[in-house]
């Protein structure tokens, strides 16, 4: 038995009950964003922003935060299509779907989506309270 087995326990603990805070202190931060993207996020139905979640993760290493969306077609509306697509990825002409029901039924034209980031914005709007929150003020 090491002579500093006392010492060994207590500096185990207080990494422990750091990376405890610290996961807490992710949690916070990560609800403060994801509170702001489901006010700028567009609404129709209403299915986009229902989806907006956060997840936190904690290992002996990291802490990572991450908020965000899981359906198919938010980076579609996030990032914008056709001709409005950030970093110019979109389609460049003008295209013609045909939506088989609902309240949009029939045939349209677009030329794309404008980008709408309210995730990015979001987090850029929260910026200052985030990092009062990870430093557990």
């Amino acid at each position: 038995m090491s002579e500093y087995t006392d010492f060994e326990t207590s500096v185990d603990n207080a990494t422990l009950e750091i990376i405890r805070r610290l996961g807490a202190n992710m949690e916070k931060a990560c609800l403060v964003v994801e509170r702001s993207a489901k006010q700028k996020c567009p609404v129709d139905q209403g299915t986009l922003r229902a989806d907006i979640h956060h997840t936190v993760e904690t290992s002996t290493e990291t802490v990572t935060g991450s908020v965000g969306n899981s359906l198919v077609y938010a980076p579609y509306v996030h990032e914008g299509t056709g001709i409005y697509a950030k970093n110019g990825r979109g389609r460049k002409t003008p295209w013609k779907f045909k939506a088989a029901s609902g309240k949009y039924k029939g045939w349209h034209t677009t030329k794309g989506q404008k980008p709408n980031p309210y995730l990015e914005d979001a987090k850029q709007e929260s910026l200052s309270k985030i990092s009062a929150i990870l430093a557990g003020e």
